[in-house]
């Protein structure tokens, strides 16, 4: 049994840590060959490589250090570590009929090259957690950085990212979901309170949580998207609809002088004028039925 997932990466000495049952070591030197990763942080190296010598005689978990710290954490079921300065280890519960965000930033790389998204350094299972190794993309949220943005340059990355939404959005399916052994079809829908939006024959990529957290933006432009975790196949009403019935885009915390709503506000406004249309009302009174 796994312990639990904010004690998925314990110290086992000043400059080696245990992820999972893999090892990452900082190193000055050139890594042996055997190694599974590696990435390079000024005159520093990290290596992530298996350890044949791991047992459980190691040293409580760390918490928070220097160098490798917890920077969130999302109840038991999510943690994320800063290591270093350069990477994060995000580290979830999963099963296998979960797609792994590694394989759907790769997707979104092969369909929309043009959208910034993290590297990935290395990623991994075990039992039912999920290991991801990424590399820190340079700037600051746009959460972060919103009053020191003028007024044209918010309105510059609110068109940005819905292009963004427009340019994922050509790639379709004709299943719903993020996952193809567990997709479901309309019929999911069937069941509401009112008058169903019309869904059309095919689903549309989608990233649902772009949040002002989740943008990552350097000198007053987008430098990166993370999260992908619940990108997926969606119906074309749901990519206004999700900015306008979600708090979870808000601002957090909040910024003094502005709506907490504002971002995502003004981001369903613009995915209207591209043509993507919102039915909260609708939603709204379909999730109450659903919760019923």
């Amino acid at each position: 049994m796994l312990s639990p997932i904010d004690q998925s990466i314990r110290q086992l000495g000043p400059i080696r840590w245990q992820i999972g049952s893999l090892v990452c070591e900082r190193t000055k030197t050139v890594p042996p060959t055997d190694v599974l990763a590696t990435w390079k942080e000024h005159d520093r190296m990290y290596i992530i490589r298996e350890d044949e010598d791991l047992g459980d005689d190691i040293s409580p978990f760390v918490e928070s250090s220097d160098e490798v710290q917890l920077v969130h954490q999302g109840g038991s079921l999510s943690a994320v570590w800063a290591i270093g300065r350069q990477a994060f280890c995000k580290v979830k519960a999963w099963n296998p009929a979960m797609e792994s965000e590694d394989k759907t930033i790769a997707f979104v790389k092969k369909i929309a090259p043009q959208i910034p998204t993290p590297e990935v350094i290395y990623a991994w299972t075990e039992q039912d957690r999920s290991f991801l190794i990424l590399k820190r993309i340079e700037g600051f949220t746009l959460r972060d950085a919103w009053t020191s943005l003028s007024p044209s340059r918010r309105h510059a990355i609110i068109k940005t990212i819905a292009h963004h939404c427009n340019d994922l959005a050509q790639n379709t399916s004709q299943l719903l979901g993020s996952d193809p052994t567990q997709l479901k079809n309309a019929r999911y829908f069937s069941a509401s309170s009112g008058e169903c939006p019309k869904l059309g024959r095919v689903f549309h990529f989608y990233h649902p949580d772009l949040g002002p957290g989740n943008i990552i933006v350097s000198d007053g432009r987008v430098a990166g998207i993370i999260d992908w975790e619940a990108a997926g196949y969606y119906p074309r009403f749901w990519i206004a609809t999700k900015p306008s019935v979600s708090p979870g885009l808000d601002f957090c915390p909040s910024i003094a002088g502005f709506d907490d709503f504002e971002w995502r506000k003004r981001l369903r406004i613009e995915l209207e004028t591209w043509g993507y249309p919102q039915a909260s009302e609708w939603y709204i009174k379909w999730r109450t039925f659903q919760l019923k």
